[in-house]
């Protein structure tokens, strides 16, 4: 038996999202925040960035003994005071500075940042845990650090962290659960290095290069060769030219170092994983014949376990980065890795099914062929732009071409089948395996030897195949068998699987706890100390191997996120519907729903029988059927399967909604259902109900929510579950209520005839197969049958199977139809596989030949037109600094007069030429202003102007926008200029929001240059679009069409009067009610016969004519006098005349657009028509681009520049979407059958990313990462906005350290709101320390529920003095980090300032969350942060910065000041608010708005210092009772 650990048994608490963030251990966090330090901590809180090498062995030395003995209030303390930033970090980079060895202290040292960097579970972006190596020092003596230092310095803490991971130790002795515990934070540490490998340090000028990549490459390197087997080594090397060369200059340099090299990192790891695996005693601990594992596994049992898994998951990352795949790939397949781990005996073990589940994983990605060859690059190229699975099935092929040549010439009698066989026939693993097994084990062996898949003799094998089938508890042929059919035998496609693969969730993956794992419980580990888990779960990281590899990751984690939502969704409606067994029920236990033994207790009406449900769901409805009603779920139509598929093409059903107990507000909710919205069809059997409560969570005192809780379909008796998607809605008339056109005809959409909808809807073809063929649900397709629940979901969250299905298409399509659609100058950059980042950058040599080649693209010599970019002749020079202007022709100078103010406002042509030596030559032309609109007002900064020309340049073009920069305002000009300077262009604006949409969109109309029936909206976010234009349409597709229609009508109506004029018809000749008699036909016949001929007479007869001058009159010479209603005295010059000449050619020429409107008849052939060839500006949310991609393609929908806002906001498939909406094309251009000629990203990597609920998909899996955020990781040359305008001086100062030199635009020095103080309030911006109210400070009433009551009441107290002293109380937000103190400030809010009070309807502009109120401001901000005991989800940098910069004037923190005031990550904020007092400062006498300037000396006697709570309150209440008296 293994020994029982003696450590302590204090264990550490889950985490979970956002409310349910890293909670920490209650002990562990009132130390931490009291800042009471242990016996340890006393003896090692010195802080000397000096400190000597026997000081900082023995600080290490105790933070390792601190960690064995789980002393986590001293780990808590070093973390939240910076150990690692301050003093051990430092000193690696001493040692290089001073260039010496680190010694035996860097050891110690190296463990220490290891547990230090691992027990910090803020990870506040991917690469915060390790942002202190590439962040400045504090000290003097290291301000000059360079990144090839810092890079030295990481290089020689890995070297001090190999040797323990080298460390043996056998089970039985006293250290090994300790020497475990080691390995596996080494491990860890290793593995969020890897994740970090694309981390940088700012320079003076520039982000410099990757500061830790090259000491993680090096060890995944080339060296890896030195363990591979000699001759394998061999015979890849002999394959590859490159490859070769590069091992010989590395074996040349190894063999000049005098230090013993650092090969076994991997080898070690991987021996270790093998000696854990293989080892004995897992059968004896685990009881692996039994179906259950017991909770009470050994602590050396479990430790064993948590390194066997984190060792796999370093693996599997080192696989899927493409700078190590090329050389950890063949070192694993050449030791036969994954085989061995496969055929042991843990692999079968039910109570370790991650170990499975990751070498699944490891074989996967092992067989997942990829290019890694460094030969010849076109060759290179080619084939990276295969999908992945064909190049899997040519390296299959190729290798049984290989096998059959060598049977052939060595043992050709005995494997003649096999010779001769077709390939499909030898790569199948099951034919393979029987031919094998008719060869003798000599010939087994040989084979393999032969092939270079074993060698006993090798010095650098694990061991010969009979000691390692010896351990392996197998036969030594039945280990070479496996060993023949891993490397030979194919696998399905990628794209075959995932087109066979349901895309609803069933309940089997809906409660399945290895497949979707709860989200409050990541990172909980009761046996290692904070180390958080590991998970079989893909991982999104900077750099992908293929286009299909980034697709299938993307695909599996979405899916996995959905279903997590809808679980989530599921039990609310299910709990709320409060299904019960029914009185008069079955009550013998042979007659209940699956225990009876005839097949009818197993059909529907059983069912519907002894289940009722007792309560109501708003987003749920019961499903009723029996002999009186029609059936609630019918199956109509089962197609057969296409050519090549083995799943139906359609599956049709019929579902019944009754809606006769249903609330008239339920019905009309119901009746918003319309085609392509997805149900969820639920059956629920009462009488299967276990009545149990949920399970305790791990550690606390509290049971797992229902939500969370894996035994929920047996205690609410949920048997199946199944989606469906609908295709069509009617009433009891039979009238289709589901054709949005209805809502657009005469009278609106018509009022629904009854009570009961039929839905006609499209069940899952996949998941039908796999019910009828048994592999679904038990009860086959008779579960059809019994489902008595319907589960519809909001619009937004219910769009998954959509991008599902774009996802999946993608795959099927491969790698070469996205080559298609997105360019090749631009694939490369976004997958991370380039090896320039900057290669889609305009300015660079690749992107300035594709301009130079490519019509629609300004050549890199042109001029480019910038509209109405700038005011004047002064901002145009202001805009490119230091250098020379001339406007046509004349140089600008400062002397110069501005010519916009006496001369009007002008356009610009711009032509920067670059002289050399940074210097640059600006010749800019003008022509004529439009007088019709007022043009831009904004007078850009040099930064924005840069972004500006950018954006209409080719390439990407990525812009950072910190809070407050204007990069709307950056966008709309790009989006204007792109109109006016490329009028056969199509321009998409893509952004996360339709709030943030709406206001493009809207901003973009109201310039009023821009044609609004060149502008479409698609989704349904429109309805919320409130434009300034005069325009009464809408801008969807149907609304566009009758704007169409209703333009069409005026223009024939000019046409009509136009030709009565000329005597051409008469009025008797109009239609009905006066109608025109002309149609956009006949309209063109009547120009190009009469109005045509007039105008040349009247051209012709202006140049015959020697005296006509701008001063004659030419009323006689105008042919069009009647219907201008000119008299013959008139007077009418010739420049009059030729406009009006052209007022009419444009009546016919706009006619002329609407005439395929006209004969088109259908509704959706015009709004189709309208989408693909007259809109110029389409605008859609990146959730309606999924939802819509494959429609667009059908169309021929085509654009060639898109602009996406919120990009830091949306998921990176979001982003990656709709670069996809068009089919490529061959244009004869450089871009590579891409019409894409501008991506232009807009958005900010240091707010809040992507919302994930789920932690584990969020923290494992880095699906929270943005595109936009990976491409900044990347390198890829970015804008960042250097000017804001949002907010006071300093307040911006306390957000803008995360940026680079964020300064303020003028007007927040000069305007008279931002000079003026807060009326009342002594500062602009305070923290504020709330001590325990009544006793106590954050509490949580539910689980992950956090709240703080005595925040709450402050808060309240403290809007309403504003408001009593005359603030606006839309002007005040109120604003805090958690739902539970959100709600709870409602309820106080709405008792102090509700009905009957004196404040009765004063509310403020919002009271929400940090994270829902990003991209939203105000003029003031009340935050509360309401932990009291850790720091909680705000220890995330990106987090904060969002919730400081919510405000424009005024800022005002209520929160536990020792806690937050003394956390690392947050010092750069905290440090400024804890310059000013702690307690509220009241400035007494003064009404809003003040007269008082900011920093203006305040009387000593009209200063008032608040102490609590109370004493705010007591002021606010005597306050109201003036204001009820006044009143």
């Amino acid at each position: 038996m293994a020994r029982k650990s003696t450590s302590s048994t204090r264990k550490r608490k889950s985490t979970s999202k956002n409310d349910r963030d890293d909670a920490e251990t209650e002990d562990l966090i009132e130390d931490a925040s009291k800042n009471t330090p242990s016996k340890a901590q006393k003896t090692t809180t010195k802080d000397n960035a000096t400190s000597s090498a026997k000081a900082i062995m023995e600080s290490s030395s105790q933070i390792v003994a601190a960690f064995h003995s789980r002393d986590n209030s001293f780990l808590a303390c070093q973390v939240d005071g910076g150990a690692v930033e301050k003093r051990l970090w430092p000193y690696f980079v001493r040692c290089v500075v001073e260039q010496r060895e680190g010694g035996e202290p860097s050891k110690h040292a190296a463990l220490a940042v290891a547990i230090l960097t691992n027990w910090d579970r803020s990870d506040s972006g991917r690469g915060e845990k390790l942002s202190f190596v590439a962040e400045d020092f504090g000290s003097e003596d290291l301000k000059d650090v360079t990144p090839s230092m810092r890079t030295e310095a990481f290089a020689l803490l890995l070297k001090g962290m190999l040797p323990p991971l080298r460390e043996t130790c056998r089970e039985t002795d006293a250290s090994y659960n300790d020497v475990v515990s080691i390995k596996t934070q080494i491990v860890q540490f290793l593995i969020t290095s890897y994740s970090s490998m694309e981390l940088r340090c700012k320079t003076a000028n520039a982000l410099s290069d990757r500061v830790i990549a090259g000491p993680l490459v090096d060890l995944a390197g080339l060296r890896l060769w030195s363990s591979v087997p000699s001759r394998k080594r061999y015979l890849e090397l002999r394959r590859d030219g490159l490859l070769r060369k590069r091992y010989g200059l590395f074996e040349a340099r190894q063999s000049q170092k005098k230090e013993e090299s650092d090969v076994a990192f991997l080898p070690a790891v991987v021996k270790g994983v093998l000696e854990a695996v293989l080892d004995g005693s897992w059968e004896k601990e685990n009881g692996m014949d039994t179906d259950s594992h017991e909770n009470n596994e050994s602590t050396d049992c479990a430790n064993k376990k948590m390194y066997i898994s984190k060792s796999l998951e370093l693996i599997i990352d080192l696989l899927s980065y493409p700078q190590t795949r090329s050389n950890v790939a063949p070192y694993l397949a050449s030791h036969q890795f994954a085989v061995l781990l496969g055929l042991s005996t843990l692999y079968h073990d039910k109570s370790f099914v991650l170990f499975r589940q990751q070498v699944d994983m490891i074989i996967d990605s092992e067989r997942m062929e990829v290019v890694t060859s460094t030969t010849a690059a076109s060759t290179n190229e080619e084939m990276q732009n295969l999908p992945h699975d064909d190049i899997a099935s040519r390296t299959i092929y190729q290798r049984a071409h290989t096998l059959q040549k060598l049977l052939h010439r060595h043992h050709l009698r005995e494997t003649s089948e096999v010779i001769f066989a077709g390939v499909g026939r030898l790569t199948d693993p099951n034919w393979l395996r029987g031919k094998v097994a008719l060869w003798t084990e000599d010939t087994l062996y040989d084979v393999c030897y032969r092939s270079r898949l074993v060698d006993d003799n090798d010095e650098t094998s694990l061991g010969t195949t009979e000691e390692l089938a010896q351990r392996l508890g197998c036969k030594r042929r039945e280990l070479l068998t496996s060993i023949l059919l891993y490397h030979h035998s194919s696998r399905k496609s990628d794209a075959v699987l995932l087109a066979s693969a349901p895309l609803y969730p069933i309940e089997t993956l809906l409660w399945d706890p290895h497949s979707v794992p709860p989200g409050y419980q990541y990172g909980a580990s009761p046996t290692s100390s904070n180390i958080m888990e590991s998970l079989s779960l893909p991982k999104l990281n900077a750099r992908f191997l293929s286009a299909g590899d980034y697709l299938l990751r993307n695909f599996r984690l979405f899916r996995l996120e959905s279903a997590y939502e809808i679980r989530g969704d599921l039990v609310d409606v299910v709990k709320r519907m409060m299904p019960s067994v029914k009185a008069d029920g079955y009550t013998n236990d042979s007659n209940y729903y699956g225990g009876a033994t005839d097949d009818s207790a197993n059909k529907d009406g059983d069912l519907f029988a002894k289940t009722k449900f007792q309560g109501w769901a708003r987003m749920g409805l019961e499903l009723k059927s029996n002999k009186e009603e029609k059936q609630g779920l019918r199956l109509i139509r089962v197609d057969p399967p296409k050519l090549g598929e083995r799943v139906p093409a359609n599956v049709i059903a019929e579902v019944v909604l009754d809606l006769y107990h249903c609330a008239t507000s339920l019905i009309a909710e119901w009746d918003e259902i319309g085609e392509f919205d997805n149900l969820f069809l639920v059956s629920v059997d009462a009488s299967k109900m276990s009545g149990a409560p949920a399970p305790m969570m791990t550690d606390r005192d509290r049971r797992v929510p229902d939500e969370e809780d894996f035994t929920f379909p047996q205690r609410y008796g949920i048997q199946a579950v199944r989606g469906c998607m609908v295709l069509e809605v009617r009433d009891e008339a039979g009238v289709v209520l589901s054709d949005p056109a209805l809502a657009y005809e005469e009278g609106g959409r018509p009022e629904p005839k009854g009570k009961r909808r039929y839905l006609r809807v499209a069940l899952d073809p996949a998941q039908y197969a796999a019910d009828a063929a048994g592999h679904g649900s038990p009860l086959g397709i008779d579960v059809y049958d019994t489902f008595n629940l319907v589960v519809r979901r909001h619009g937004r969250e219910n769009n998954f199977k959509a991008v599902l299905e774009t996802i999946r298409g993608l795959m099927r399509g491969g790698a070469m139809s996205m080559y298609r659609s997105i360019p090749s100058w631009l694939m490369p950059v976004l997958l991370g596989y380039g090896g320039d980042p900057s290669a889609a950058n305009y300015l660079s040599p690749k992107m300035i030949s594709f301009a130079s080649k490519t019509a629609g693209v300004n050549s890199p010599n042109a001029a480019l037109d910038y509209g109405d970019t700038f005011i004047d002749d002064a901002h145009l020079k202001d805009s490119f600094v230091g250098c020379d202007v001339t406007v046509d022709g004349t140089a600008v100078t400062d002397a110069a007069p501005v010519r916009g103010a006496e001369q009007g406002r002008k356009k610009y042509r711009v032509k920067v030429i670059d002289q050399g030596q940074g210097k640059a030559k600006v010749e800019a032309e003008t022509y004529p202003f439009p007088v019709l609109y007022n043009g831009n007002p904004i007078r850009f900064t040099p930064v924005q102007v840069n972004a500006i020309r950018s954006g209409l340049s080719p390439g990407l073009t990525t812009i950072i926008g910190p809070p407050g920069t204007g990069k709307t305002d950056v966008a709309v000009q790009i989006i204007a200029n792109l109109y006016h300077s490329f009028p056969t262009q199509r321009t998409v604006i893509v952004t996360h929001s339709n709030a943030a949409l709406n206001d493009i969109f809207d901003k973009v109309m109201s310039r009023g240059d821009v044609d609004e029936r060149y502008m479409l909206r698609l989704g349904s976010g429109e309805r919320n679009l409130q434009t300034t234009s005069s325009s009464s349409h809408d801008f969807t597709k149907t609304g566009r069409v009758l704007h169409v229609l209703s333009r069409r009508g005026e223009l024939l109506e000019k046409v009509q009067q136009l030709s009565e004029s000329l005597g051409v018809s008469s009025a008797a000749e109009r239609g009905a009610n006066g109608a025109p008699s002309y149609t956009c036909e006949t309209a063109e016949y009547f120009y190009l016969h009469h109005v045509k001929k007039r105008i040349e007479a009247f051209e012709a007869t202006l140049k015959n004519v020697e005296a006509v001058g701008k001063s004659d009159n030419v009323i006689n010479e105008f042919p069009f006098q009647k219907y201008f209603h000119l008299d013959e005295g008139a007077l009418i010059f010739a420049d009059d005349a030729n406009r009006k000449v052209e007022e009419v050619n444009a009546v016919f020429k706009e006619l002329s657009e609407y005439r395929p409107i006209e004969l088109l008849r259908s509704q959706r052939q015009r709004t189709d028509y309208l989408l693909i060839k007259q809109a110029r500006i389409v605008a859609m949310t990146c959730t309606h681009a999924a939802i819509a991609r494959a429609q667009l393609v059908e169309l021929g929908f085509h654009y060639d520049n898109i602009i996406m806002e919120e990009a830091g906001q949306m998921l990176d498939v979001e982003t990656f979407i709709p670069l996809l909406l068009q089919r490529g094309e061959s244009d004869d251009s450089a871009s590579a059958h891409s019409r894409l000629k501008r991506v232009c990203l807009i958005g900010d990597h240091n707010q809040l990313p992507p919302v994930v609920k789920n932690d584990s998909f969020s923290k494992y899996s880095h699906y929270d990462q943005s595109l936009f955020a990976r491409l900044i990781r990347l390198g890829v040359p970015s804008i960042e906005l250097n000017k804001q305008g949002r907010a006071r001086t300093d307040i911006a100062k306390l957000y803008s350290w995360r940026y680079d030199n964020l300064g303020d635009l003028d007007h927040v020095t000069t305007k008279d709101i931002f000079k003026r103080a807060n009326t009342g309030l002594a500062h602009t911006y305070q923290i504020i320390n709330v001590d325990d109210f009544e006793g106590r400070g954050e509490s949580t009433p539910t689980a992950y529920f956090y709240q703080n009551l005595g925040e709450a009441e402050y808060a309240v107290a403290l809007f309403q003095y504003m408001v009593l002293i005359g603030y606006p109380p839309e002007k005040i937000s109120i604003l805090t980090t958690y739902n539970g103190q959100k709600e709870l400030l409602i309820d106080i809010l709405s008792q102090r300032c509700g009905p009957g009070t004196p404040l009765a309807g004063m509310t403020p502009g919002a009271i929400s969350t940090v994270d829902q109120y990003q991209g939203q401001q105000n003029d003031y901000i009340i935050l509360s942060l309401v932990r009291t005991k850790a720091v909680g989800h705000l220890r995330d940098v990106r987090r904060l910065v969002v919730a400081v910069s919510r405000a424009r004037l005024g800022l005002y923190v209520l929160c536990r000041q020792s806690v937050f005031g003394n956390c690392h990550e947050l010092r750069h904020t905290m440090d400024q608010y804890t310059a000013r007092p702690t307690k509220l400062q009241l400035v007494q006498g003064e009404h809003f708005p003040t007269n008082r300037f900011v920093g203006e000396a305040i009387p000593k006697e009209c200063l008032h210092e608040v102490d609590t709570v109370n004493d705010l309150g007591t002021l606010v209440h005597s306050m109201q009772q003036e204001y009820v008296l006044s009143a």
